[in-house]
């Protein structure tokens, strides 16, 4: 029993001990490629000495049943030559029968395990006969779990008896395990130091494979991998893949880091153009630079032109100019949609604010327009100009020598006085052609302004207008005279359109190189075609006027390196922008002058 009990206690231990393996390891053995590791490992190691210990227990058992069955047939044995003994020396005289019987009786009694049947059919043991119940248990061979049961039998012919002896056997019997105890130790122990080595070799196996499943989704979240080892010294396969791993993702940085910088500069570039970008496609809303957002938020008119011209897009590269309103004023723009790639979804449209250059090509124009007509005007003055001397020197000789009656002298006075408007006219024609050359001195803007509204004062009372002047104390490089000139013309047409009163406001502002006059009325205004006109010489509005007033202003303007803009509206006025490089000086104080 001692012996049985040490084994269950090893087995026990065992037990425990590969329980607490699996504890310890047991955040390992979460992972799946310590597990696909591990348990074929412990089948392969754990399963011969599984077979083994059961191969050496059915061979212990085997030979137990064996051993037993020899003694029993033995023991069978030598009770039936006792019997046949004890028969012969009754038939010879030697005893008496019943003294052979109840020798017989006594040797089944003595014997261990044996039973008896008798010639009447009645089994007894120990010197008691049994009842039927327990003849029929005694008699059986069935058995519980890993157990065995069998009952041999030896007929006594010579006296008609027949001996029977039950053999009972178990795997769990004392004996068996007395016998394979040292087998099983054995056993256990290297069981057990399979295991400790099993789970040890399978994380050594595994651990790289883990830091490099670690470090790839380190990789995979942008994490630094500073510090990180991988066995990167090993020599073995898993070190060469390390070594290729950290190479590659050395490597993927270095592109990554190449390709934001590369990304970084085409926005800096994309967003320092002026041309509006952007790049449209159809599941997602269009991606834009700063200019195009800049002109987008600030011009509601151009957004939905770019929306109409989205949503009709084409397979065609589409060119046009767009015009619209910003705070009552034309802005231009030249808009390009083209599709990227024939089966691509993208297209990519640009759109610049070309009002300037719209500006400058309309002022070329305007320029050209004029030279042309000053140089036909001059053609046709010189062509005009000697014939009307010598009219109106025929015209003074006639009025000297003739006796002309009072009608026919109002007539020829009259005759004169229209030579002489005529002449005034060529005059002022030819001194267009000829403009007369310009010297930028630095003038300051408030003294010529208080000296041409001094001059006007008169006329402007008598149409009942008022001069508003605000003082900044500006210099500008112009031409003095010219620029008195440039005042007194648009000043006048200011009075012209203001018939029934109003009032003047002339300002100024400076900027890093222009300072720019605003010369405002409050009069009749103009509609757009009469603006596109107002530069060109002999237009006028006015049935007394010769056309030619503007046209000199434009002609000072651009001589003195200066630009000049109108705004106006039919019924709201007319607002002239002139602007001339700022000169060095003037305070730049604010102010305003009283009324004129």
């Amino acid at each position: 029993m001692g012996g049985r009990t040490s084994t269950i206690l090893s087995f026990h231990r065992f037990l425990s001990q590969v329980c607490c393996s699996f504890g310890m390891e047991g955040k390992i053995m979460r992972h799946s490629i310590e597990r696909k590791i591990l348990v074929p490992f412990l089948l392969i190691v754990l399963l011969p000495s599984l077979i083994i210990g059961a191969v050496s227990l059915w061979s212990s058992y085997q030979s137990e049943k064996e051993l037993k069955m020899t003694t029993v047939h033995e023991k069978l044995d030598s009770v039936h030559r006792y019997a046949t003994l004890l028969r012969n020396r009754a038939n010879e005289g030697e005893i008496a029968e019943q003294d052979a019987r109840s020798m017989m009786r006594e040797l089944i009694q003595d014997t261990e395990g044996l039973y008896a049947q008798n010639d009447l059919g009645a089994i007894f043991m120990n010197g008691r006969t049994l009842p039927p119940n327990q003849v029929a248990a005694l008699l059986s061979e069935e058995a519980g779990f890993l157990q065995e049961r069998m009952v041999l039998s030896e007929e006594l012919p010579e006296w008609g008896w027949t001996l029977y002896h039950p053999v009972e056997l178990s795997f769990y019997s004392g004996s068996l395990l007395d016998i394979q105890k040292y087998t099983l130790l054995i056993a256990i122990f290297t069981g057990v130091i399979a295991v400790q080595f099993t789970i040890l070799f399978s994380h050594h196996l595994s651990k790289p494979i883990k830091d490099l499943a670690a470090f790839c989704k380190r990789v995979a979240k942008g994490e630094s991998q500073t510090g990180v080892d991988i066995g990167t010294k090993r020599k073995d396969e898993i070190g060469v893949l390390s070594t290729s791993l950290q190479e590659m993702v050395y490597n993927l940085d270095e592109q990554k880091q190449q390709i934001d910088r590369i990304k970084h500069q085409n926005e800096m570039i994309l967003n320092s153009v002026h041309v509006g970008i952007l790049l449209i496609g159809e599941s997602s809303s269009p991606l834009s630079n700063d200019a195009a957002k800049a002109m987008l938020e600030r011009d509601e008119g151009l957004r939905k032109n770019i929306q109409d011209i989205i949503h009709s897009r084409s397979k065609q590269r589409a060119e046009e100019m767009i015009m619209t309103y910003v705070d009552g004023e034309k802005v231009f723009y030249a808009v390009h949609y083209q599709d990227i790639g024939t089966d691509s979804n993208l297209a990519i449209m640009t759109f610049e604010d070309i009002t300037q250059r719209r500006k400058l090509e309309l002022r070329v124009e305007r320029m050209s327009r004029l030279a042309s007509l000053g140089e036909m005007a001059s053609g046709i003055a010189h062509e005009i100009r000697n014939p009307l001397a010598g009219i109106k020197s025929t015209t003074e000789l006639l009025l000297r020598r003739l006796n002309l009656s009072e009608q026919e002298l109002k007539l020829t006075e009259n005759m004169l006085i229209d030579i002489e408007r005529v002449n005034k006219t060529i005059t002022t024609t030819l001194d267009f052609s000829r403009p007369v050359e310009s010297r930028l001195t630095n003038v300051k803007v408030d003294e010529s302004i208080q000296s041409v509204l001094l001059l006007l004062k008169t006329m402007a009372k008598e149409k009942e207008v008022t001069f508003r002047h605000c003082v900044h104390q500006f210099d500008m490089l112009v031409d003095r005279d010219q620029l008195r000139q440039i005042l007194l013309n648009i000043i006048m047409n200011g009075l012209n359109a203001m018939p029934e009163g109003g009032k003047i406001t002339i300002d100024s502002r400076a900027t890093e190189h222009d300072v720019i006059l605003t010369i405002s009325d409050t009069g009749i205004g103009m509609d757009e075609a009469t603006i596109e006109k107002i530069f060109d010489p002999f237009f006028t509005t006015r049935s007394e006027g010769t056309g030619l007033g503007l046209s000199i202003v434009h002609q000072l303007v651009v001589q003195n390196q200066g630009d000049i803009e109108v705004v106006s509206s039919s019924g709201k006025g007319t607002t002239f922008e002139i602007s001339f490089q700022k000169a060095e000086g003037g305070s730049g104080s604010g102010g305003e002058s009283g009324n004129h």
